[in-house]
């Protein structure tokens, strides 16, 4: 599969590369400089120079290397990119390759003095023209493979295979070629046959020169025109005065010397390019392997998120990256930095010690250091020993380092910390290449340092949380808003009596723990904490697994994140409500006592009644005959006087007493009614006109029937207590009752007294304010207590032209008056 892959990708080989603007530039100059040195050497061409019997051998052999090289290197290539026109190439240079050694051994006085693998010059002449005759053809196999459309050989043939059987196939025809110019001398050799092969070299090289020129597309095809062209001039030259001259005559000439520098322009031209487009190619891959170095080390450090851990493999990396043999990390603490790990190589390992030490001279090179930190630019030296700006420093002169690099780890303009490096044996180590590499670690270094330290304040803020939620003071519960119950904290679970697996098996719902009458509301709540994410404490009950109700205080916060998710924190009112019943209970006991004599005179009035009538009884049996009739009615009196007492007794016996809450449905007027006979002979003491408005259809309440007495009683005794101030006017209480359009019942004192301050209106109702020189401060705000424990509002206003008027609002049946608002809002 790698090699179809690589066989689809033909553009990473310089047969089809595009040239850049340069290489071009240099193609043209060379061909230029090919046809400028044959125009200015031409007239000089035949003039001799001295003989070098070693320059043909030494021309030869380099010739061979250069070709065997560029052929190694073009089979190379193919073997990456499997394109048939490179393994053409190829085998044109090493036939160019293989023929240069016949030409070499065939050159007169290599071997012997006389002769060779031929007759003196005539082998030699025919091997040199069937030499310059294979690269051509090959450069016509490379162009023509190179434009078909299945220019890959077989993904499934192994090129190693490939390349053996054409390097085979060229040696068996250079052999054949060398053995034919060697023993076919009557054959070849005629000045005729010469000629003609002369102009089929020089015809063939000059269409290879044509087809690359109009099928040119790459680096490659522009120098191989170079080639071509430098062999053309070469045969031009060789054509030119080998007809003039006689070949010994030829020889050692200039123009014999020049063909042959052509002939090693022609074998070095391509391989010089191979060569430097592999050096090129090595150093894009020496920095890519770096770059991909630095992005491993880099996705290493963003996979830390503990700060030890993080910085042991930073400073490992570091070391390992930058060369150095000791390096340190200073971070930020508080208002000042500290030296928090070391590092140091020995060897092969590198061991980082974690420390928190002052920035001193013994530690390091503290001003470099502190100029880092103030201006955040790194700073690298070369050569430590040699004059810098900070020669001066007591480290740089003591310790003697010889490179050193200094980097601040920069965050979106905030320094997160400093990486000082060095290297103690070694100037200029850190190169370019290195600080290029270490900038990136230093950038991710930043972020993987800012990041553990969210990580670590998330991690001790989770801590804190979950310290607050284990302490059970309070209950805390995770909870969906549509209804399921999360997550739970012990003091929530003991609070409504469930364990931990009911939790665990995710049948608990807060909607399930919550009583009907409760429900409405709830759905306003949720409405409201999706809207605005909180929801400010409010008072509710939840119900017990044993079906009791627990009276709770809770808060609520949504999570952003999520949207149905909130936090919900619960406390347990349990034993306020108990207190409250209790002091509830003490002030309608005070009531009483205020009440006594009004108590005591509705008792004696059916007593006296009853005796009255016992009497009366008495007299009518006495009489003769006795009068049945009389007495009889006398006696239904007697029993209407005792009902009467009774239940003005029952009535205040279950005002008195201690109870449970116990509510249900009731008549409103019907309950005010009742608790006017009590205050009846209060008002009259006091000299109070008493004016009921009561409106008739009201519908039925759902409430405590004793504690909203007891509301009503002490709202009155208040009026009653606030008008006996008064020394001139009326006194005059007004009770009234309407219905309201939220779904409710109003019920309103009004009294004719002195009235209450602005400044109270907001205070009356909080516990232990008072008005009174004698008052606990107690009773209104038990009152509100009871109120809004039956879902209602309690709430204060002046009353014209003088006195106060208090207002109370209840629901209709189970329903809450949340939403009701008071006549001064």
């Amino acid at each position: 599969m790698a090699l179809q892959d690589s066989a689809d990708q033909p553009q990473i080989s310089l047969a089809y590369l595009p040239p850049t603007p340069r290489q071009t530039w240099s193609a043209l100059a060379g061909a230029a400089v090919l046809l400028l040195g044959l125009a200015v050497l031409a007239p000089f061409a035949a003039k001799p120079l001295p003989q070098v019997n070693g320059f043909i051998p030494a021309l030869d052999a380099t010739i061979f290397v250069t070709d065997l090289i560029t052929a190694s290197l073009l089979l190379a290539h193919f073997s990456v990119t499997r394109s048939r026109a490179l393994l053409a190439l190829a085998c044109g240079y090493l036939f160019s390759a293989a023929m240069v050694v016949a030409h070499g051994l065939s050159f007169p006085g290599v071997l012997t003095p006389t002769v060779d693998l031929g007759e003196v010059g005539r082998a030699t002449l025919r091997i040199y023209l069937l030499w310059h005759l294979g690269l051509p053809v090959a450069v016509f196999a490379y162009v023509w493979l190179k434009d078909e459309g299945g220019t890959k050989a077989g993904a499934h043939t192994p090129t190693a295979h490939l390349a053996i059987y054409s390097v085979a196939g060229v040696l068996v025809l250079v052999s054949c070629i060398a053995w034919l110019a060697t023993v076919g001398d009557e054959l070849l050799w005629s000045r005729l046959v010469v000629r003609w092969l002369t102009a089929l070299t020089m015809l063939i090289s000059v269409a290879a020169l044509s087809v690359l020129w109009i099928f040119r597309r790459s680096a490659l095809d522009q120098w191989l025109m170079v080639v071509v062209l430098a062999s053309i001039v070469e045969l031009a030259i060789t054509a030119l005065f080998s007809r003039t001259l006689p070949a010994n005559a030829f020889r050692f000439t200039l123009g014999f010397y020049t063909g042959r520098v052509f002939s090693l322009v022609t074998s070095t031209v391509v391989l010089t390019l191979l060569l430097a487009e592999t050096a090129r190619l090595y150093g894009r891959l020496a920095h890519a392997n770096m770059l991909a170095s630095a992005v491993k080390a880099s996705q290493a450090l963003s996979g830390e998120i503990e700060l030890p851990k993080l910085i042991d493999r930073l400073m490992k990396i570091a070391l390992d990256n930058a060369g150095a043999d000791r390096g340190l990390l200073i971070l930020p603490s508080g208002d000042e930095y500290l030296i928090q790990a070391e590092a140091r190589a020995t060897g092969d390992q590198i061991e980082v010690t974690t420390r928190q030490q002052p920035i001193t001279g013994i530690a390091c090179p503290e001003s470099l250091v502190r100029y880092v930190i103030r201006t955040q630019e790194s700073v690298i030296l070369d050569d430590a020993s040699r004059p810098n700006p900070f020669s001066g420093d007591d480290y740089l002169r003591e310790q003697q380092s010889k490179s050193i690099v200094c980097l601040p780890l920069i965050k979106q303009r905030e320094l997160t910390g400093i990486l000082l490096l060095e290297n103690t044996l070694t100037p200029h180590a850190f190169t370019p290449a290195r600080i290029s590499v270490l900038e990136l670690l230093a950038a991710q270094a930043a972020i993987s340092l800012e990041n553990t330290r969210l990580y670590g304040d998330l991690q001790e803020r989770e801590a804190k949380v979950r310290r607050l939620v284990d302490a059970n003071i309070v209950g805390i519960l995770i909870i969906d808003l549509r209804g399921p119950i999360i997550e739970a904290n012990d003091a929530f679970l003991r609070m409504v009596g469930y364990e931990r697996w009911d939790l665990v098996s995710g049948r608990m719902h807060w909607t399930d723990l919550t009583p009907p009458e409760w429900r409405a509301g709830d759905a306003r709540r949720v409405a409201e904490v999706k809207s605005t994410g909180t929801l400010q404490p409010f008072e509710k009950e939840y119900l017990h697994k044993d079906g009791s109700r627990v009276p709770v205080l809770i808060g609520v916060a949504r999570f952003e994140e999520t949207g149905n998710q909130a936090v919900a924190f619960v406390i347990d009112l349990t034993e306020r409500k108990r207190a409250e019943a209790e002091l509830a209970h003490a002030n309608r006991i005070a009531t009483m006592g205020q009440l006594s004599a009004s108590i005591a005179h509705e008792v004696n009035q059916p007593i006296a009644a009853t005796l009255m009538n016992a009497g009366t009884a008495a007299r009518w049996l006495a009489r003769q005959p006795p009068n049945l009739e009389g007495a009889k009615q006398s006696i239904d009196r007697i029993i209407s006087d005792g009902k009467r007492a009774a239940e003005i007794v029952s009535r205040i016996r279950d005002f008195s007493k201690k109870t449970s809450s116990r509510k249900g449905d009731l008549e409103i007027n019907e309950a005010i009614l009742e608790i006017m006979i009590l205050a009846r002979a209060a008002m009259s003491e006091h000299g109070v006109l008493v004016k009921m408005q009561l409106s008739e259809g009201l519908p039925r309440i759902y409430g405590d029937r004793v504690q909203l007495q007891q509301v009503m009683l002490n709202l009155i005794m208040n009026a009653i207590e606030a008008m006996s101030e008064v020394k001139e006017g009326s006194r005059e209480l007004l009770i009234s009752t309407s219905e309201v359009e939220s779904g409710g019942v109003l019920v309103a004192v009004s009294d004719s007294g002195p009235g209450l301050p602005p400044a109270s209106l907001a205070r009356i109702f909080e516990a232990f304010y008072t008005t009174k020189s004698s008052g606990l401060g107690m009773g209104l705000s038990i009152c509100r207590s009871i109120v809004e424990a039956h879902g209602g509002r309690l709430w204060a206003t002046p009353n014209e032209p003088r006195g106060a008027v208090f207002c109370m609002a209840l629901p209709i049946g189970e329903n809450s008056l949340e939403k009701l608002e008071s006549p001064e809002a």
